[in-house]
């Protein structure tokens, strides 16, 4: 990992002044979801935890990612205390799937970090598991005339960065639905950067 990924992708980084830069807010992507106090949630790529943040209403959490770093600042988190909220270094599996048997997943800032056949693997290893019931996606994107939100996502760490068109590629690749699809304001007022948000049906 260089230099560079490694700054930005450090927790206190992520969490503290990549909002000051870019404007960070991800109610709509959470509030897509539509979580409620039945549903086990599970967050793929979760970081630091962030999601705990917005999700108030759920029977357990999941939180994974191979990042132990982000994992072990997760586990700091005062929410992390309570005992439906869990978090593992690791990747998500079928077995892991079948284990946890989500009805919601979220996937926030994951597949512009996964190259075409890991992301629609991934995908459609979700849409195997018969509980999944919606699945969000939320990710850096290439948009016509936005020059500013362009060279930002051309500045991400993630490798992969697509057009909108290449986001719902991944999706009828993976034999999934698009229920609703919208760029959004990394913040309502101040972001500068734009974020393509899918919510998914089997």
């Amino acid at each position: 990992m260089s230099l560079y990924d490694r700054i930005l992708g450090h927790p206190f980084v992520y969490h503290h002044v990549r909002p000051l830069v870019v404007g960070i807010d991800y109610t709509p992507q959470y509030e897509a979801l539509d979580a409620g106090f039945d549903d086990r949630i599970l967050d793929i790529g979760c970081g630091g935890g962030d999601a705990l943040r917005y999700l108030d209403r759920f029977d357990t959490y999941h939180g994974f990612d191979t990042d132990e770093v982000a994992i072990s600042f997760a586990r700091q988190r005062p929410e992390a205390a309570r005992p439906n909220v869990h978090f593992a270094t690791a990747l998500v599996s079928s077995a892991v799937l079948q284990g946890i048997r989500p009805t919601r997943v979220m996937m926030n800032g994951l597949l512009h970090h996964l190259d075409d056949e890991e992301a629609v693997g991934l995908l459609k290893m979700c849409a195997a598991t018969d509980t999944v019931q919606r699945i969000v996606t939320n990710d850096t994107v290439y948009l016509p005339g936005e020059p500013l939100n362009n060279i930002m996502a051309r500045l991400d760490r993630g490798r992969f960065v697509r057009d909108v068109q290449g986001y719902r590629d991944l999706v009828a690749r993976a034999r999934l639905t698009i229920a609703s699809e919208e760029a959004v304001r990394s913040h309502p007022t101040r972001g500068i950067a734009r974020y393509w948000v899918m919510v998914l049906e089997r």
